[in-house]
Parts: structure tokens; sequence; C-alpha cells
């Protein structure tokens, strides 16, 4: 559900703020309508001027086992659908084109914090024959083919991205640095300063997306926000095929990293089912991820199913055995069309000196001298939640 806000047009309005409080307050006390999501694969109709506001929230208790270390439970936001709150409007210009722009923070129901706008902040303009053009912050494109293809779409335990790490996979760590705004910056979810072009709809399923990331050169720990990158594919009744890529450079030498995805998904009726590889890479180091899942509904809900694989090379014997495994499962019940409640659990088998973990354990370390040191060792969790969009 979502509530739209008409925009004054009075000019003797006093202030912005003020307009916007008002519709606010009118808003809540009105039927609110229900509206479509603006399509990641192209343009979206042009609709009456005004902003929507909608979002979820999302709170799950979970229990993370990290081998010898022991076990943590704490209550975690986003683990079936990211909490977020999110602003959005569209304006038709005429003639076809339509301007708009989009705003997604993040909400942490489990603090009560906010990010403002850190999911995406972008503006646009779209032409139904042309196809759309976006700036601002967005997701790279290898993100949307990686998530496409995940059942749990890359969030909680059970999340496809469990190796989304510069701790643990080589080839991040040594691109952006092994420290925590590495792990917050690193361009394999979103970038800043970005320039897109979407192709329209009505291509016979054709899809794909052209960006160019054009921030400040940073150093090698401080996120890279330079970068270029696509996404193409085609989009059936059933099928769904794609590939994407997105390379940038730091200032740690010459060396580009690259992260590329290709994607294939096929909705049997009975299950939709997924498969599909993620490679980066970064001088020698490379971390692929090969991807395997099933969504099955059923009365009681959809259940999920996947099976990720991590394989890690580099310049010794010893990186080229620093593998991992991840093996999920999964139940989603809706109670309506706005509330679910869900059960997560996964499992992830590290092997040589490996020490991924899914979030939320014992803090975990893959240096072979420190206390926490957890190399070779197994982490298990699982989570039960209620979702609540609006």
């Amino acid at each position: 559900m979502s509530i739209i806000l008409t925009p004054n047009t009075n000019t003797n309005t006093n202030t912005v703020a003020r307009s916007l409080a008002a519709c606010i307050l009118l808003g809540g006390l009105l039927s609110a309508a229900a509206v479509m999501a603006q399509s990641q694969t192209g343009p979206v109709a042009a609709t009456a001027p005004g902003v929507i506001l909608s979002g979820t929230v999302d709170l799950a208790i979970r229990h993370v086992s990290n081998g010898t270390l022991g076990h943590s439970d704490t209550l975690v936001s986003g683990s079936n659908s990211t909490g977020k709150f999110v602003l959005r409007g569209q304006e038709d210009l005429g003639g076809g084109l339509s301007a708009g722009f989009f705003l997604d923070a993040t909400v942490l129901a489990d603090s009560g914090t906010a990010q403002f706008f850190n999911r995406r902040s972008t503006v646009s303009l779209s032409q139904a024959g042309l196809g759309e053009l976006r700036l601002g912050r967005d997701w790279v494109p290898t993100h949307w083919a990686w998530s496409g293809i995940d059942p749990f779409t890359t969030l909680g335990v059970a999340s496809a991205n469990a190796f989304r790490s510069p701790f643990t996979s080589r080839a991040l760590g040594q691109a952006f640095g092994s420290t925590a705004e590495a792990a917050a910056q690193n361009p394999t979810l979103r970038v800043n300063s970005v320039v897109e072009y979407f192709l329209p709809n009505g291509l016979g399923g054709v899809y794909g997306s052209l960006m160019v990331a054009r921030g400040a050169e940073g150093s090698a720990g401080a996120g890279v926000t330079r970068g270029q990158g696509g996404r193409l594919g085609w989009a059936g009744s059933a099928l769904n095929v794609g590939v994407a890529g997105f390379k940038t450079r730091n200032a740690n030498g010459n060396e580009p990293f690259r992260d590329t995805v290709w994607a294939l998904s096929y909705n049997f009726g009975v299950l939709r089912a997924g498969v599909g590889q993620r490679r980066w890479a970064f001088g020698s180091d490379r971390t692929v991820n090969s991807l395997i899942g099933v969504t099955v509904p059923t009365p009681l809900g959809d259940v999920k199913i996947s099976r990720v694989r991590a394989d890690q090379s580099g310049a010794t014997a010893a990186l080229d055995a620093r593998d991992a495994s991840l093996t999920g499962i999964g139940l989603v019940h809706s109670l309506s069309r706005r509330t679910a409640v869900y059960g997560h659990y996964a499992r992830i088998s590290n092997q040589g000196s490996a020490a991924f973990a899914i979030p939320g354990g014992p803090a975990t370390s893959g240096v072979a001298t420190a206390a926490n040191y957890f190399g070779g060792q197994r982490s298990t969790g699982f989570e039960v939640g209620l979702r609540h969009d609006f």
C-alpha cells in the first residue's frame, strides 16, 4: 500500500515544508491507493504529479552459531525484505516524456534508525519509445542480475551475498581493502554519481541498461566510485536469461576489478528455478560464486531452497583452497497481501583457511594468530520474522 500526495500548486503557500506536512496529514485520512513500483528493466508509464510514500518494516529473531566460537542471538532488520522508506514520484510532461525521482532509505527497525537515502537516490527523464536517462546513486547492474535468481533475494541468513565480504573474499579484499569502510562501500551493490540509460519497454522482451560512475578517485579502502558496466537480457512468459558486468578501478594501481554475472531462471508453474554464476576478479585473485535456487509455491507458503558455492583462487595453493559452500532453506507464509511471517535456515561450510560466516554471530577472523580465528569451521543460523509492507 502507498500514500499518494498531490502537490500544492498555490504559489502563496508559506513554505514547502508546511505544504508537505499538510499533504501527509490529509493523506493519512484518505484511502490510500495502491501503485506499481518502477520497473528496473525500462521506464515506467507516466502518472499524475504527486509524491508516493511506501516502504517495509521487517524484523526477525536470529540465532547464529560459529563453530568453537559459540553462538549469538539477535534481533535483526530486513531478513525477508529490506526495511525501507521510499519517496517517489513522476510527472507527465506530454508527448510521451515524463520526469521522476526515487528516494529509497534503509530503515533499521531493531534500533529505530534510518540511513537517508543510501539505497537509491535518483532523478530521471523517460520517453516511452526511447528509454530512460537516470542520474544519482543506484544499484550496479550485476546486483540486479544476481539477486533476480536468488530465492532469498540476497537477504537473511541464506543470502547468496553471504560471500560478499572483503574480509574473506580474497578478490574483494585485495581490490578494496579489508576494512569496515570497504565492506560498506565496495561497488558490488551500489555506486554514487552515476549516469544510466535504460532501454525502453516493448522490444520483444529484450531489456538492458548502461551505467557510468564518475565519482572521484579514492584509496583502496575508500570505496571505488569510478566504473562502467551494463546489463542485457531477454524475458518471456516463463524464461528470463541475462548477463551483466561492472568494471572499476581504484588508486591501488593499474589493475581493474571486474564483477560479472550470468543468470537464467524459468517458471515451471509448480516451481520457479534459477541458476547462475557471479565472478569477482582482481589481478590473480578470483572468487567465483555459483548458485542454484528453487522456489515452490505451496498451501503453506513459498518454500525456498538454494545452494551457493564460492570457489577462490590466488597466487598460492593455500589461497586456492579457501573455498566454501552455503545451503539455505526457508518458508514464507503470507497473512495478507502486505503481511507475512517467515523462517529461514542456512549453513556455511568452510574449506582450508576460509572464514566465511553468517552475519549476526560471534566475531570471526581469518587470521591464524587471532583469538577468534575461524578458518575451516562451520557457521549455521536460523531466523523467524515478521514483514509488513505499507
